[in-house]
């Protein structure tokens, strides 16, 4: 497979990182708290991104499947490389709807939802097969577009008359239990999400610098998300965020700079659309990789055309509303705490600790 050069890798942990965070109030369970929530989410991802970028320093070259076998043997390798490739397989089928679901709520009302996941799907499929280097381009040339849209969009909200910077006040205004409370999920999402690229870290050209492109984008896409979420709740509220669908087009749409810059939805359907197909895609092409792995074969093609025809069916049977997602997204929590911090962080003790006695034996 091809290489990613590392500002590609920079680009696609942003448009992955910001994918769909950047339409909706994170946190914004703590209220007008959120951007506290996502501050100590951030710390805490400082660990994670930590464990998640060991691994390209004992495994250089090998794919996670080879890691795997090599730490673990092949009989414990098989189930657990099938548990991560479910989890992104479940993954990419929430963002595939989520996505979806708003581009009929927002762009093409008229148009049946199967109809749009399969143009969706068959982008994704047709890129993907093509191979990752064309995937890693894309996201390279759009992901300029994306964040100039991005700051355009907090620019004419930070100058409409409807900001109002003391919505976000008083801090701790009902003590810290809501901010814990809500500070797993974030930490989860979007940042516990990063695991997907230990399927990635092998197509890395220089691996000694992933950990410091991952922890420049993680830094960059949590400032995105943080003027994001104080956006949101200046401008619509606390209260009214946490209700509202999707509270950046909420915003956009109440956007009055001189009554000339008015009604700019269309380019949060942009946000929304780039956002979603790289959170979308990058997911499904680990599930591609992790099975094709899986069934030891070398080319993923196969996989992603077979699962991505499958895909938008079982979807829609999957689920039945926005609502429903989002419902669903919150079960499994222990399932998920599992595959993004405790079984990488046992594997990467279990890889060192191996490491460490095979060079004293060497030694010796």
């Amino acid at each position: 497979m091809n290489k990613i050069s590392n500002i590609q890798l920079f680009a696609l942990i942003v448009a992955f990182e910001v994918g769909s965070t950047t339409l909706f109030a994170v946190g914004i369970g703590a209220k007008q708290d959120a951007w506290l929530v996502i501050l100590i989410a951030y710390a805490i991802s400082f660990l994670l991104v930590w464990v998640y970028t060991e691994f390209p320093k004992y495994y250089a070259f090998e794919n996670f499947s080879e890691i795997l076998n090599d730490v673990l043997g092949n009989i414990m390798a098989k189930p657990l490389l099938l548990l991560f490739g479910l989890y992104f397989f479940n993954q990419a089928n929430h963002n595939f709807y989520e996505f979806g679901a708003l581009i009929k709520l927002t762009a093409l009302p008229k148009t049946p939802i199967i109809v749009i996941f399969y143009l969706y799907i068959f982008v994704i499929m047709y890129i993907l097969c093509l191979g990752v280097e064309v995937f890693v381009r894309t996201v390279e040339i759009l992901f300029p577009y994306l964040l100039l849209f991005l700051i355009m969009v907090f620019v004419f909200n930070l100058f409409s008359a409807e900001f109002d910077f003391s919505n976000v006040e008083p801090i701790l205004g009902e003590g810290i239990q809501p901010v814990l409370k809500e500070l797993p999920i974030v930490v989860a999402f979007p940042f516990g999400e990063m695991v997907v690229f230990l399927m990635l870290w092998h197509l890395i050209e220089k691996k000694e610098k992933i950990r410091k492109t991952t922890y420049i984008a993680v830094a960059t896409s949590t400032i995105l998300l943080l003027t994001s979420t104080i956006v949101i709740i200046c401008i619509l509220g606390a209260d009214l965020a946490k209700v509202t669908q999707i509270p950046l087009l909420e915003t956009l749409l109440s956007i009055k700079v001189a009554m000339i810059i008015t009604n700019l939805d269309s380019i949060g359907v942009f946000i929304l659309f780039i956002g979603g197909f790289y959170k979308t895609a990058t997911h499904f092409l680990a599930y591609s990789l992790a099975i094709t792995w899986l069934f030891k074969k070398k080319n993923p093609k196969l996989v992603i055309i077979i699962s991505g025809l499958i895909f938008p069916i079982y979807t829609r049977i999957h689920f039945n509303s926005l609502d429903d997602q989002r419902w669903k997204g919150m079960e499994g929590g222990g399932y998920v705490i599992l595959i993004y911090a405790v079984l990488p962080l046992l594997i990467l003790l279990i890889a060192v600790l191996k490491k460490k006695i095979l060079q004293r034996k060497g030694e010796n």
